[in-house]
């Protein structure tokens, strides 16, 4: 009859051992590098969703001589320039029903073990919603380095996608001369040649870059940012090579950063100082994210590296002088007796339903990168040209 088991299959025990993931969750290494994660260092609180900033910049002018017995010469006033932006506002919920998670198994326990309220499968949700939050932040501070990126509206919803990909654009204003081959200095083009290529002067390059930096904004280059196929065209160099003494090593330091997923995996990549380059950090670094994806399931190569197989960025030390987070503010009514508060950057609360009984778990971030000096970045194309 239908619906009928074995008494062999009736006295099976099933064997739950844990709960698994079939990736790791997405690392957050450019909040945590530019202190953009919720309460970093290079976080602002403003009220609103509407920011801006004044620009007054400091001067290399001379100050002119005069002759003696004559008056002071007249200078004009400094120009005041000022930027304005709005912050992204990321809102999603998950509906859980009581029905459906009441009187279930943990997940990752054994049949027979019983939830009643079914706290695990809530906090399971819960720690998935948070890392869209988190990769949302991740996927816009990366692509500021890029130039800006691209809002895509479906309905009410604001989808990021990539630049050019979507409605409208959110653009961080660096310079088209920051971009491709960089042509930052008088004498045309900074990347003199693929970097693939073993006889490639990179060391000249990256001195060139740092020397542009300083007539630009004055900050020194400090940290290039390259993925493992990259790095393996500078093993291959043969000025690092020779600068960095044929009877030693490239590198002077190769370091695994201590950095961990939410599962205690390690990051992947590491952090190199070359002998050839020793005042600049190579930060190795082949994290991806589902970018305008609907499911996890899609792991095709190259389609959402934060850093791609052709491009190194070039970046100062991080400084909120530079660069940094907005959180914007609403106002927030967690229930129907709240008088309501306002709440800035990212927030999260539960509210129950009726009808059929359930649990709505919310969450909100309103902010965005902000980059007060543009010129600071240049995003490379150093092979493929």
């Amino acid at each position: 009859m239908a619906g009928e088991i074995t008494l062999q299959q009736l006295m099976q025990t099933p064997v739950i051992t844990k709960v698994v993931s079939r990736i790791k969750t997405p690392l957050s290494l450019f909040q945590n590098f530019f202190g953009m994660n919720p309460g970093g260092a290079a976080s602002q609180n403003v009220s609103g969703r509407h920011l801006g900033w004044d620009i007054f910049d400091k001067t290399r002018l001379i100050a002119e001589g005069r002759a003696p017995g004559t008056g002071p010469a007249t200078v004009q006033r400094k120009s005041v320039g000022h930027v304005s932006a709005v912050a992204y506002r990321a809102h999603e919920k998950i509906t859980l029903l009581h029905e459906e998670i009441f009187r279930t198994r943990p997940l990752g326990q054994q049949f027979g073990v019983v939830d009643v309220n079914g706290q695990n499968y809530v906090n399971q949700q819960i720690a998935y919603l948070t890392q869209r939050f988190r990769n949302s932040r991740e996927f816009m501070i990366s692509r500021m380095l890029r130039g800006g990126f691209g809002v895509k509206q479906t309905g009410e919803s604001w989808i990021p996608v990539e630049l050019d990909a979507g409605t409208f654009n959110v653009d961080f204003n660096v310079p088209a001369a920051h971009k491709d081959q960089l042509a930052m200095g008088s004498g045309g083009n900074l990347i003199s040649a693929n970097w693939n290529l073993a006889g490639t002067d990179i060391i000249g390059d990256v001195l060139n870059i740092n020397k542009s930096f300083e007539r630009l904004h004055g900050r020194p280059l400090r940290h290039i940012f390259i993925n493992s196929t990259m790095f393996q065209h500078l093993l291959g160099n043969t000025g690092l090579k020779n600068v960095g003494g044929t009877a030693y090593r490239i590198f002077d330091s190769l370091n695994a950063r201590q950095m961990k997923s939410a599962e205690g995996i390690p990051d992947s990549g590491f952090d190199v100082v070359f002998r050839g380059l020793p005042l600049q950090t190579f930060h190795v670094y082949d994290g991806v994210l589902n970018v305008d994806k609907t499911t996890d399931s899609d792991t095709t190569a190259n389609t959402s590296l934060f850093v791609p197989d052709d491009v190194a960025i070039f970046l100062p030390e991080p400084s909120n002088d530079w660069v940094g987070w907005i959180n914007a503010s609403e106002y927030v009514k967690e229930n129907v007796m709240d008088a309501g508060r306002q709440v800035f950057g990212f927030h999260s609360w539960s509210t129950n339903t009726i009808d059929p009984a359930g649990v709505e778990l919310k969450m909100l971030d309103n902010g965005l990168p902000v980059l007060y000096v543009p010129k600071c970045i240049a995003y490379g194309t150093v092979t493929g040209f």
